[in-house]
């Protein structure tokens, strides 16, 4: 089910002038509250997250990208940045005070239009946090070897590879749809609508560009995080009883229990974030009647849909928050880039 397909399905179904045999489950006035209200929320974290992202991209290059974890964060900082770009233009163009906005093409059909570099940089975020959560994994549970199998040049292969993936998965979509010429009944302006003309080919599309990817990337970071908040804790147990015991602490690395840390804070957010977006494909996957056009549950679908788009946009947006709390290094090249001063 392609999440901006349901944004116009629903709209038109409930907007319609042709009353359903069965009315939805949830009214369009209320659904038109619920937009007005998540959108207000979700184009100002938008905003915010794309700040902090760019401020992200650079202090992390200015810290330089040579070991795997900047590396990976680097790429996620930027594959975050181009996700809120997009949520941002699908909040203002489904927002309802900008919805039937004069514009030659709205942005509704813009957002759709270029639907397949969100999916692209989402599921690219996906990906890169799952090899962050494999990383941390192996270097808990193999902490000699970790250096050798997850090597700088081989996360750069890595990524490499997911983007090669889903320029080939996310490219077919762009062959299933057309730009059409129409005339506005209300302005007498020419319009260009976006206008799919082989929606499996966009579905298929969508499927193994997004929905796959997210969906199992997810389990592997759910599964991995679970691993590492064990790890984690026993971990603590050790040192604390090492401390107590007076014996060396060499073997226990307080820059990687700090950076276990960050990563597991960094994995919750994503996770949170994304369960709502991962619920709606598998939901969707396993009962395909679960569209937006869908006369009863359409208008509810598309109400948890612009939800999933909030939490989304709150998952990608406090990164930052993190690498300050947990990042002293980060913290301090931080201030050094922006402020020319050291804290």
């Amino acid at each position: 089910m392609d999440q901006n397909e349901n944004y116009h399905g629903a709209m038109n179904v409930s907007a319609g002038t042709a009353a359903p045999k069965l009315l939805p489950l949830l009214g369009y006035a209320q659904l038109i509250t619920i937009c007005m209200y998540v959108f207000s929320i979700t184009i100002p974290i938008c905003i915010f997250g794309m700040v902090s992202n760019i401020a992200n991209v650079l202090v992390f290059y200015k810290m330089g990208i040579s070991t795997p974890s900047n590396i990976s964060l680097f790429c996620l900082a930027i594959a975050d940045f181009f996700t809120l770009c997009f949520i941002l233009i699908i909040s203002l163009g489904n927002h309802p005070l900008f919805l039937n906005a004069d514009l030659v093409m709205s942005m509704r059909d813009i957002a759709r239009m270029v639907a397949s570099v969100y999916y692209g940089f989402s599921a690219l975020g996906s990906w890169i946090t799952a090899v962050i959560n494999v990383e941390r994994s192996c270097c808990v549970a193999f902490p000699m070897k970790v250096k050798q199998i997850f090597t700088p040049k081989c996360v750069k292969w890595l990524i490499g590879a997911m983007v090669i993936y889903q320029i080939a998965s996310g490219l077919p979509r762009s062959f299933g749809v057309r730009i059409v010429k129409t005339i506005s009944p209300l302005t007498n302006r020419t319009l260009l609508i976006y206008t799919p003309f082989n929606p499996r080919l966009v579905t298929t599309s969508y499927f193994v560009s997004f929905s796959l990817p997210n969906t199992v990337c997810f389990a592997v970071v759910v599964v991995g995080t679970i691993f590492l908040i064990s790890k984690f804790k026993s971990s603590r147990r050790l040192r604390d009883s090492m401390t107590k015991s007076g014996k060396s602490l060499s073997n226990i690395s307080e820059k990687d229990i700090k950076l276990v840390r960050s990563m597991i804070f960094v994995c919750c957010i994503y996770i949170i974030g994304s369960a709502a977006g991962v619920v709606i494909y598998i939901v969707s996957t396993a009962y395909p009647t679960l569209q937006g056009d869908n006369p009863y549950l359409g208008t509810l679908i598309t109400a948890f849909i612009v939800h999933a788009n909030l939490f989304q946009a709150v998952s990608c947006s406090v990164n930052i928050l993190v690498y300050f709390r947990m990042g002293s290094k980060f913290k301090k090249t931080f201030f050094q880039l922006f402020f020319c001063r050291s804290k």
